[in-house]
């Protein structure tokens, strides 16, 4: 990595990973004061993105969409379907704590994902200054550029 991408990137990204459940970024989110996070994989590959607006989003479904997204978890834990729907309607109220950031993310391809070299950089600067742009290196995230360190 050249040094004129060094001095925008900041590698301590706070992430989450996809397999968190929802509830357990809820609070992270709040902790951290931040409205948006990265979400990775197991082998810290960018997946996309999670934010306070899909939790929000999440809880404002209809009870049968999140049953839905909670059976689903279910089965690809277990390999079957929730059968006691008494059961499934109280665990889709509680979907904070039975759905996962994977389920409610957007994915990377929605994202702004740069590659660690100059001329990305130099795009970044053209975008919106709204924005947080996540740089990968083959897929993999090493950091994070913001708007205020592109303006600095």
């Amino acid at each position: 990595m050249t040094a004129y991408i060094e001095k925008y990137l900041s590698p301590e990204v706070d992430c989450a990973y996809e397999g968190w459940s929802v509830q357990r970024l809820q609070n992270l989110l709040n902790r951290k004061e931040l409205a948006r996070m990265p979400v990775i994989a197991s082998d810290h590959q960018l997946v996309g993105s999670v934010g306070s607006a899909d939790i929000y989003q999440l809880m404002n479904q209809e009870e049968t969409y999140r049953a839905q997204l909670v059976n689903d978890n279910f089965r690809r834990t277990t390999g079957h379907d929730v059968e006691n729907l008494d059961e499934l309607t109280q665990w889709a109220r509680r979907a904070l704590v039975y759905c996962t950031v994977h389920q409610i993310m957007q994915p990377a391809g929605n994202q702004i994902d740069i590659s660690a070299n100059e001329s990305a950089v130099k795009q970044a600067l053209q975008l919106t200054s709204q924005q947080t742009l996540w740089v990968t290196r083959q897929g993999i995230l090493i950091g994070q550029i913001t708007a205020a360190k592109l303006l600095a």
